[in-house]
């Protein structure tokens, strides 16, 4: 793991990160400058060096800085690539690597490659005499190499068990976007728990009281139904859409989301008459354009004293 750590300027001077709480600030610098060359960090023991608790890191996990991967707070750091450059040849692959792929498998990381130095010393040696059999000795040898190659990539693809939200899964029976049985049903509600950290949602409202407990628990019970329960059409605000499109969505929704979908619950006198078809319909909008409306929010005038005009 290296030594040195980039800090990005622009996420650490825009109005997105100055508004949390300077513990998260903190805590963010200090997962940065421990993290490997994957971006992967174990944030628990860095909460317990810079006296950080888990609000500072939920803070940072709704705000979308970091990404946590398990219940051990192995957490990745979002925009890992875009901040940190290392070059191939001194890159160290993370520990977590596949655990990392396993729930993130969009994310393209920078692949380990061999010191130039040492592919010289390999080719001037040559192939192993050990390796060589009958006339055609190197490219028998050649031969043998890509086929290993060949099937050790073959192995890895069989092996994935990718959760990413977008890919149908089809090792699990799921058929034009329909997972079959309860089996496949228990999975989706599992990671739909896990993106929007339902454990963290509701650690939160017990603070407030059981019946906010109660609210995540029929939001959650909202997303999964959508998710799980096939169906034609689904009506959105007198706008019919196809389910597997909602289904989507829905799937995309994260902490945050939820979060907001919570305060406006709470802190507005909305007066919703029928509660199932709120929900069903702010789930939706929520997943389309919950961040950006949040990040309008941020275009003050502090911003735009940073920025100028914005877009």
């Amino acid at each position: 793991m290296g030594d040195r750590r980039m800090i990005s300027k622009r996420i650490c001077e825009s109005a997105k990160f100055l508004k949390m709480p300077a513990t998260s600030q903190n805590l963010y610098f200090h997962l940065m400058l421990n993290a490997d060359d994957d971006g992967v960090v174990e944030a628990y023991p860095v909460m317990a060096v810079c006296k950080a608790n888990e609000d500072d890191l939920k803070v940072l996990v709704g705000r979308q800085f970091v990404y946590v991967l398990n219940e051990d707070y192995v957490t990745y750091i979002e925009d890992w690539r875009e901040i940190n450059s290392i070059r191939p040849d001194r890159k160290v692959d993370s520990r977590y690597q596949s655990l990392l792929l396993s729930v993130r498998p969009e994310l393209e990381l920078l692949e380990k490659k061999q010191r130039s130095d040492v592919k010289k010393r390999i080719q001037k040696s040559g192939p192993s005499m050990d390796r060589i059999s009958g006339p055609s000795t190197d490219s028998g040898w050649t031969e043998e190499v890509k086929s290993s190659q060949v099937k050790s990539s073959q192995d890895k693809l069989s092996q994935g068990n990718s959760i990413h939200l977008s890919i149908i899964d089809k090792k699990s029976g799921e058929k034009d976007g329909v997972m079959d049985g309860t089996d496949g049903a228990q999975e989706y509600r599992q990671i739909i728990a896990d993106n929007i950290h339902l454990d963290w949602l509701k650690d939160s409202a017990s603070r407030h009281g059981e019946k906010e407990v109660l609210m995540v628990d029929e939001i959650y019970e909202t997303i999964c139904d959508m998710v799980c329960n096939p169906r034609d059409k689904v009506k959105i605000k007198n706008t019919e859409y196809p389910w597997t499109v909602v289904k989507s969505q829905y799937l995309k929704l994260n902490y945050q989301h939820i979060a907001n979908i919570l305060n406006r619950i709470i802190d507005a006198d909305l007066k919703i008459k029928n509660m199932n078809a709120y929900l069903i319909s702010t789930l939706y909008t929520e997943s389309m354009s919950g961040i950006l409306a949040e990040e309008a929010e941020l275009h003050d005038g502090y911003l735009k004293s940073l920025r100028g005009q914005p877009y």
